[in-house]
């Protein structure tokens, strides 16, 4: 079994918002998406997307888009990103996603001997990527909540744990967000997030290992829309 990650696919069939408005390097990134996937994922690969899988404001609007991923090779694990408003409860959302397509919101799912455990995460006031507020900081501590729960959900026996977020736990120079320390106290050995995209500085420094952690940033338009290998038994 390999396991990929590519995040921030913002896919729009059924809400016609074009992602070439941020630049060129989107243009026809669906098909782009696509292909790549198709020459590196087979049906028994897993997928990690962390967050922002699609435009769609409610989850009827967000079918084509997710049919789109499931006509796709592998099983895919996704976590909510800040644009994913079609995101709803997890019962409704079981029972709408195709089954290659996992949900995670402060849960855990395993694939043999590896786990993947996940949540949104929120911007951290104290890495200075963004701007943030009073309200953000609140939000932020909130999802440490959340994340540890995700955690504790991981099985004793999991041998190899992977942590996936939509915001970055770290900052360009790498230094460690809160959310970091929650997850090393659960031994994790892997991170993946995407939410920052090409345009502004240079994002090369997300890549890292640090505390015996590797860090990789996975959002579609620094991979060139194409799936990451992260791991393989």
């Amino acid at each position: 079994m390999r396991i990929f990650a590519i995040s921030d696919l913002h896919l729009s069939f059924g809400s016609n918002k074009p992602m070439d408005v941020f630049g060129a390097h989107w243009e026809d990134h669906p098909e782009r998406l696509r292909e790549a996937w198709l020459e590196r994922v087979t049906d028994g690969d897993v997928v990690l997307v962390p967050g922002d899988v699609s435009w769609a404001m409610r989850l009827a609007e967000a079918a084509d888009d997710l049919a789109f991923i499931h006509a796709l090779p592998g099983t895919k694990v996704v976590v909510k990103g800040n644009h994913d408003y079609w995101w709803t409860t997890m019962g409704k959302m079981k029972n709408a996603l195709p089954p290659t397509i996992i949900p995670l919101q402060n849960t855990s799912v395993t694939f043999g001997e590896v786990a993947v455990a996940g949540c949104r995460l929120w911007i951290d006031p104290d890495l200075m990527l963004e701007e943030a507020t009073e309200e953000d900081r609140k939000i932020f501590q909130r999802e440490l909540g959340r994340l540890e729960s995700s955690l504790r959900s991981v099985p004793e026996t999991a041998k190899v744990r992977i942590v996936m977020t939509h915001f970055p736990p770290i900052s360009l120079d790498g230094k460690p967000s809160r959310a970091v320390e929650v997850a090393s106290r659960y031994g994790c050995d892997i991170w993946v997030f995407g939410h920052m995209h090409l345009g502004g500085p240079d994002l090369k420094g997300f890549d890292r290992t640090a505390g015996g952690m590797r860090f990789v940033f996975a959002s579609a338009d620094y991979l060139g829309f194409k799936p990451r290998l992260i791991h393989q038994d």
